[in-house]
């Protein structure tokens, strides 16, 4: 059977149990080059304690040119019966289905629509996909990338899965949103998961992992429980053929969850902040840095940089990633009074504090494990609770749809503002790590895919309780979500391993919500040499992307006469000048710029005053070229002192030379920097520059 619309043409083959041709019909390319290895849709169920994978049988197919029924009498033999609608429209494919079950087993997940085959490489056109980990990555010949480069990275690695190699992750948390994108220079694929309920849904990228037999295969895994004689509606997934790059789906996506999220909830003040000073330097595993008494010198030193935003973690009972969920003020720190002197002096001071907590897990050598711990896990299918290690310690994972973890969280956070008197809350790991299905039949969630709506009900709660006490109050979390960035204020993207990373992906499709990036040296570098680049390219990439820089300045910046001790306050200072004109901007991400050199940043915003601005900076040791597209550009050396008068190139397109690294970002002086504007385009030894259109 076949679907035509004006874009594209899908074929569906009853034999193969999927679709096993895509054609984009703007440019003849067929997007399916493999057969499928794998069916649309598959079910898991479980059976006499165990989860089993149920194959459907041959289904019936009819329809028409836009529209396709697929219908299921049964799958793995047991009378469980689906039913998948196809509606085809312009450039979008459209997918939902119906699902009965008549058996005696319960359903408990459903992966659909598993789209395989796909290939869009070659030499002539690389391929890329869009993958929503954290704030976003963007990876080239993901065919190989997702076979043999990711099978070490940690938690969201590609493994070995049978024959193949499968990259899944949970959303939401550890998947940031629930699309992808896979495309080359002329051909675009987008696949999305649109279900407002927001359940824990699987985001799946398979490989072949061999450049022989070329291919990638993408899907989704629902995670719901539908026991016998009980229906449910998949809600839609959604295709879209174009020739456009992934910008256009961050702009489907975006379309279709807008509605559902609040881009206008923080104080007036935050949108002034461009830095702060964490501290988790108080106490960890018995090694104690700093006590209470020490936290207005500690406020002081990040004021000195013009920082007053103080981060403070490791405050609690044994300190960092230790003993949770006990958060009382570790008493070898100090007293409880003390903790709360040294957050009053930070505001009587013109500063403001934020206290982290844990959101997510429970130290197995608690006190209380056994009498709560173990009620508050997740638990799995088969009972046992899910269990996570971090450095030397053990915890379990608790349940946030569950009412008792959940209220003891809240309780915990609002105690938090009301008694030791910060301003904000940060809520670790609760959109970084991996969400999961709870089993527990004890806990008081109807459905075992509910944990991110636990979450989203922490997060609307605990707002609006902490805005009782302060009405400026704010929520922090670690990495992004999107269902969750309506309640937050600041999302810390962490730089690990340097996989792909592309945080672009998450500021173009959510620009109104905050990323706090982490600049600080890279401990785990290989050398020296190494942290020192990395520590250029992780500052730059921060400012480029109008982000809050996260600053050790009381630990790894701290020690003077040292590079990064002389270089980190001036960046500080660029990025302070910065933020009048971006709280208003609006983020256009590359939209201005072509061939952009990897280890390098471009950014374009649209100003409130109409102005367009370019960001640049330059992350390697390398002379290297940026191509700016417009008309009368205008460029400014912007400096921790102030911008440099502007030259106007004229034309459609120049290029930008920007030098290697230097310990001076954004030098003064227009002469100094060597920077000059000549009919071959404009070039200087900076580190970075900032372009007007």
């Amino acid at each position: 059977m076949e679907l035509k619309t004006p874009a594209f043409r899908a074929c569906f083959s009853q034999e193969k149990n999927n679709f096993v041709s895509l054609v984009n019909l703007a440019t003849g390319t067929e997007y399916i080059r493999q057969v499928p290895r794998d069916p649309l849709v598959e079910l898991y169920a479980l059976a006499d304690g165990q989860k089993k994978k149920l194959v459907a049988g041959q289904p019936q197919v009819s329809g028409d040119s836009e529209h396709l029924e697929i219908c299921y009498a049964e799958f793995g033999g047991l009378d469980i019966r689906m039913t998948v609608h196809c509606h085809a429209v312009q450039d979008r494919l459209s997918i939902r289905a119906e699902l009965e079950n008549h058996s005696q087993a319960d359903v408990v997940e459903i992966l659909l629509p598993h789209i395989g085959g796909l290939y869009l490489g070659g030499e002539a056109h690389p391929d890329y996909i869009i993958y929503p980990h954290h704030a976003g990555e963007r990876s080239k010949n993901p065919v190989m990338a997702y076979g043999q480069n990711k099978k070490d990275f940690w938690r969201a690695s590609s493994v070995a899965f049978e024959d193949i190699y499968r990259r899944e992750i949970n959303y939401c948390g550890l998947a940031s949103m629930s699309w992808m994108y896979y495309y080359n220079e002329t051909d675009g694929l987008y696949i999305g998961s649109h279900d407002a309920r927001f359940p824990v849904t699987g985001v799946i990228a398979d490989t072949s992992g061999n450049m022989q037999s070329p291919w990638m295969a993408l899907g989704f895994r629902k995670h719901h429980r539908v026991r016998p004689g009980e229906n449910y509606d998949t809600a839609e997934y959604v295709l879209a053929v174009s020739s456009k790059d992934w910008h256009y789906g961050a702009q489907i996506y975006r379309s279709y969850i807008a509605p559902y999220l609040d881009f206008d909830h923080n104080p007036d003040y935050l949108q002034d902040e461009y830095a702060l000073n964490q501290c988790y330097n108080f106490k960890r595993r018995d090694n104690i840095e700093h006590r209470f008494e020490e936290i207005p010198a500690l406020y002081e030193a990040g004021a000195n940089w013009d920082v007053r935003h103080m981060f403070i973690a490791a405050w609690n009972r044994t300190g960092f990633d230790s003993f949770y969920p006990e958060y009382y003020p570790d008493m070898e720190l100090g007293s409880a009074m003390e903790f709360r002197r040294g957050l009053e002096y930070v505001r009587e001071h013109g500063g403001f504090s934020t206290l982290y907590i844990n959101a997510r897990i429970f130290d197995l050598k608690s006190d209380f494990h056994k009498t709560l711990g173990e009620k508050m896990a997740i638990r799995t299918e088969t009972g046992e609770m899910r269990y996570e290690t971090y450095g030397p310690e053990h915890f379990t994972v608790n349940c946030p749809s569950d009412k008792l973890w959940r209220e003891f969280l809240l309780d915990t956070a609002e105690f938090c503002v009301k008694a030791y008197g910060c301003d904000g809350i940060y809520l670790d790991q609760l959109a970084s790590a991996e969400p999961f299905a709870c089993y527990c039949e004890a806990h008081s969630h109807d459905d075992i895919g509910e944990f991110n709506n636990g979450y989203v009900y922490v997060l609307r709660e605990l707002l609006a309780r902490l805005r009782k006490y302060n009405p400026k109050a704010y929520i922090m979390t670690e990495n992004c979500g999107d269902i969750y960035g309506s309640y937050t204020w600041g999302n810390l993207t962490w730089n690990g391993a340097e996989y792909d990373e592309h945080y672009n992906v998450f500021k173009y499709t959510f620009p109104e919500f905050v990323q706090v990036n982490m600049v600080n040296p890279r401990s785990w570098a290989a050398n020296k040499k190494e942290e020192r680049l990395w520590f250029y390219r992780d500052m730059h990439r921060a400012i480029a992307l109008g982000s809050i820089l996260w600053l050790g300045i009381t630990t790894c910046l701290s020690e003077e006469g040292t590079e990064y001790h002389a270089y980190a306050p001036k960046a500080i200072a660029f990025r302070k000048s910065l933020q009048p004109m971006l709280k208003h901007a609006q983020f256009a991400d590359d939209a201005w710029l072509r061939c952009v050199p990897q280890f390098c940043q471009g950014t374009c915003w649209k100003l409130q005053d109409g102005r367009r601005m370019v960001l640049l900076s330059n992350g390697t040791e390398e002379r290297q070229t940026f191509e700016v597209c417009g008309e009368g550009l205008k460029v400014f050396p912007l400096g921790y002192r102030g911008a440099c008068p502007g030259r106007t190139v004229r034309g459609q397109q120049h290029e930008t030379h920007l030098g290697p690294l230097t310990n001076v970002l954004f030098d003064i002086g227009l002469r100094r920097c060597g920077f000059a504007a000549s009919k071959s385009g404009i070039s200087g030894r900076l580190a970075g520059n900032a372009a007007f259109l």
